[in-house]
């Protein structure tokens, strides 16, 4: 028998790796069969639009890490200029050389740079390295005793400028289904799949014995998992409710 599959247990993710291992297993087994060919053809269709949604998804987490990113290389530049600007104050001539020669630089950039849009923000930021990273300018940072905090800001920087690309690589690919559309349209063909292999294998049940052998385990593995996370919900809800 056939074991059954409540997909409504199941998240996205676990579902198209569900179908996807449905697919491999009736490819292994039975190729040739026209009628099933035909619904896993449908099935093909539909777990490419599942995928797409999935990583909808996940550019939208992208998208608040490259904020959390921002946000970051914006606290280091703060700290970097401030500490730059307090050396305006103090009386030792190498001091007060460095401070000028530094703080001419970041008066160029911008000390608010940091309002500026993402791409902005970078250009400005790049040049900015561009000049300090020659040796009159490492030199005066030296003297400052502020080059690590340089060199945190330089690094804040190229991963922000890592998540940022891989966001817009992301992009490419706009207008994706939502999941819940995605979702709506593969479970229909995956209970058609399932229903089907279990009518062909009451009628000829050594033809699709280990067909539904494979389905069965694949099945019982991803239900496992969603019902142990959905006790673990439960239990969860209620220890809070105490």
């Amino acid at each position: 028998m056939l074991k059954n599959l409540r997909t409504s247990l199941l998240l996205p993710a676990e579902l198209a790796e569900t179908v996807n291992a449905y697919l491999k297993s009736i490819q292994e087994t039975i190729p040739d069969e026209p009628f099933i060919g035909k619904i896993t053809a449908m099935l093909n269709e539909d777990l490419k639009h599942l995928n797409q949604a999935i990583t909808a998804v996940r550019l939208n987490v992208l998208v608040d890490d490259v904020a959390v990113s921002d946000a970051i290389r914006d606290d280091i530049f703060i700290g970097f200029r401030d500490l730059v600007d307090a050396y305006k104050r103090r009386r030792d001539p190498d001091l007060q050389k460095a401070h000028k020669k530094l703080w001419n630089v970041i008066e160029k950039a911008g000390t608010t740079l940091y309002y500026l849009g993402y791409t902005d923000q970078s250009g400005k930021l790049e040049a900015l390295f561009a000049e300090f990273d020659q040796v009159e300018y490492q030199e005066a940072l030296t003297t400052l005793n502020i080059l690590d905090v340089y060199s945190e800001l330089k690094q804040a920087q190229a991963d922000f400028t890592d998540l940022y690309d891989q966001r817009l690589s992301a992009d490419a690919g706009l207008d994706y289904p939502t999941l819940k559309e995605a979702k709506g349209r593969i479970v229909p063909h995956v209970n058609s799949l399932l229903n089907a292999i279990a009518i062909l294998h009451e009628t000829e049940p050594e033809t699709y014995a280990g067909l539904v052998e494979k389905l069965n385990v694949i099945t019982t593995q991803v239900m496992s998992t969603a019902r142990a996370r959905k006790t673990r919900s439960t239990e969860s809800a209620e220890n809070l409710s105490v």
